[in-house]
């Protein structure tokens, strides 16, 4: 038997502390022997572990809209403002003066006329009485010289009779020719005043030089007038200038009469307050005016609208251009024989443009633009049929950037160019027959 088993312990016996070598293996060496384990079995699992292999990250393809690219003949239109203002003008004086008697109804702001109708009427009493005087007074004119050519044939007869030989000075007093001249001079002078009375007598009444109408009214009935008196002011209804103003540089493309026997460059004319594209008007350029615009420097083109205010019968349903209008208008100018039409907004800084290329990536490409509208430009070179121009929005172009178009577009263009693609062989089969 175990000696230490059996023995017991006695009663106020001492127990005996661990020993300083116990301690340091307790609490210092087992702890770090652990944590030296975990280390190592962490940097083996570590170590020996499957490793994780990065992929290489694919950037997503952009979607964007695509415009397929065709060339053909581009007829260059000029988009212009401008204002509509009269093409004849004039204010009317009275050539005599007296009291108005008599107005038209028509004579109103707004009345229209025809050429030769009466607008007024000046009091005639007085210009009547001197045309009446006037007549008299060629009657004893000519009744005067009547007797003076009897007295000159008699003078004539005795001279004959007679047979003396005289001076060329003598015989004209003898046959009494200076007294015939006078008689002759006073009835042309009293022909002439009665000339001028009946001229004065129809001159009371006013008609309207031109097919107008009244844009001013200064007097009515009862109104004394006089030859400086401003009695209305008249604005001719068969023509109408429009007045545009566009950029100098512009002008090349358009054609500009030298003369009224040549013609200018179609205009369409878009009336204020027309929402509709059938409610327009058309005219014709008919000259540039010489001097640039005060304010913007720009040049000035007239314009020519015929039966402005639709007055006649053919012109019933089209819309009227008021005096005043500021309207837009659209000028044909000369056609390009082939070239790529494309909104303005689709060309970028230093004249680029984006395409989709064949690899479905954006490509940035420099072009040579030949005319550049206020909303579109032709490019002339540069672009190739059939590429696709890329009209979306790119906040940050890239070349080679990844593009994708969607299923829907995508079906229209395969459309599109089936479309085309028949016309050209049809085209071609009809220049072949």
């Amino acid at each position: 038997m175990d000696i230490r088993k059996e023995r017991q312990k006695l009663p106020g016996e001492i127990k005996r502390a661990p020993s300083r070598l116990s301690r340091f293996i307790m609490h210092f060496l087992m702890p770090t022997a652990a944590l030296a384990c975990g280390v190592l079995i962490t940097v083996y699992l570590l170590n020996t572990g499957p490793q994780a292999k990065p992929v290489k990250r694919v950037p997503a393809a952009l979607l964007v809209e695509v415009q397929e690219l065709r060339s053909t003949p581009q007829q260059v239109i000029v988009k212009a403002m401008g204002e509509v203002v009269p093409a004849k003008e004039v204010e009317i004086k009275p050539q005599v003066s007296g009291k108005v008697t008599r107005i038209s109804s028509d004579f109103q702001l707004g009345g229209y006329f025809k050429v030769g109708e009466e607008l007024l009427n000046i009091d005639r009493t007085d210009y009547e009485l001197v045309l009446q005087q006037l007549k008299s007074d060629v009657a004893a004119a000519e009744s005067d010289l009547t007797l003076e050519m009897g007295n000159q044939r008699i003078a004539e007869r005795e001279f004959t009779i007679l047979g003396e030989k005289v001076s060329n000075e003598e015989k004209e007093l003898i046959l009494r020719k200076p007294q015939l001249m006078k008689l002759q001079a006073l009835r042309a002078d009293a022909l002439s005043r009665l000339g001028q009375a009946k001229i004065d007598l129809e001159r009371t009444t006013i008609k309207a030089p031109f097919n107008g109408v009244v844009a001013e009214k200064n007097v009515d009935i009862g109104a004394m007038v006089s030859e400086s008196t401003a009695i209305a002011k008249i604005v001719g209804t068969d023509v109408f200038w429009l007045r545009l103003t566009l950029p100098v540089d512009q002008l090349k493309w358009l054609s500009i009469p030298d003369n009224s026997a040549e013609n200018g460059s179609s205009v369409t004319i878009y009336p204020q307050g027309s929402s509709s594209p059938f409610q327009i008007r058309t005219g014709e350029v008919v000259r540039l005016i010489a001097a640039l615009e005060e304010q913007g420097r720009m040049a000035q083109l007239l314009v020519r609208i015929d039966d402005p205010l639709s007055l006649k019968k053919e012109n019933r349903n089209k819309p009227q251009l008021l005096l005043g209008s500021y309207v837009r208008a659209e000028i044909e100018g000369i056609t390009i024989a082939s070239g790529y039409m494309i909104d303005r907004s689709n060309l970028h800084d230093s004249d680029t443009v984006w395409l989709m290329d064949n690899e479905a990536r954006l490509d940035i490409r420099p072009v040579e633009v030949s005319y550049r509208g206020q909303d579109s430009v032709i490019v002339s070179s540069g672009l190739r049929d059939g590429e696709k121009l890329v009209t979306s929005a790119l906040s940050s172009p890239i070349t080679g950037t990844a593009l994708r178009i969607s299923e829907e577009q995508s079906s229209v263009n395969e459309r599109i160019a089936k479309k085309d693609s028949a016309v050209v062989d049809q085209r071609g089969m009809n220049n072949v027959n």
